[in-house]
């Protein structure tokens, strides 16, 4: 798969790196998907990305016209199975918890295609961690922003020993198209 075969990237959990990589996607012309088990999370992000947005067109950083697009690619959704079905790319910045996030891993596993990357935002829970929660383990990463993912170009691309070439690459690239200065990491 190709970067620019993706029409739906779905981030998962809402918390401050989440939110970001969602909207800095959002940003780059990806119609992101942002999901949370917390309803009220999202209502407090629904806020914060008009005024992320606003304030940026302000101070010239962006136009008026990419704010708007970037709106019209950002989108809440409750239901992980909502967010996630039909995602070419699944980003998970969930609790730091094994258990938490192994449970995720089973849950997205059988929600998206056989093929769709999943992608770990964790910095130090490796992918292979949840490589047994995955049918295809090929497809799994870790993809991880440093904070503030919105303001900072860096991200690892961490390729285990069950992460194919393929997958490995395909983030890479999605990294660069969304504007970010990607490092491989080999494990």
């Amino acid at each position: 798969m190709k970067v620019t075969d993706v029409k739906k990237v779905c981030v998962a959990g809402a918390g401050l790196m989440g939110r970001q990589i969602a909207l800095n996607a959002a940003i780059h012309g990806f119609d992101t998907y942002l999901t949370d088990s917390v309803a009220d999370v999202l209502t407090a992000v629904e806020k914060w990305s008009g005024e992320y947005l606003d304030g940026r067109v302000a101070k010239g950083k962006l136009t008026a016209e990419q704010a708007a697009g970037a709106k019209a690619h950002f989108h809440l959704c409750p239901a992980l199975k909502d967010a996630a079905e039909g995602a070419q790319i699944v980003i998970e910045a969930i609790l730091e918890d094994k258990d938490v996030k192994a449970n995720f891993y089973t849950e997205v596993n059988g929600i998206v295609d056989e093929n769709t990357i999943l992608a770990s935002n964790s910095s130090y829970m490796p992918s292979s961690t949840f490589k047994d929660c995955v049918s295809n383990p090929s497809r799994l990463a870790n993809m991880h922003y440093f904070n503030p993912a919105l303001a900072m170009k860096l991200v690892e691309v961490v390729r285990g020993e069950h992460t194919s070439e393929e997958t490995a690459q395909f983030i890479y690239d999605f990294a660069i198209a969304n504007g970010k200065t990607p490092i491989r990491v080999n494990k």
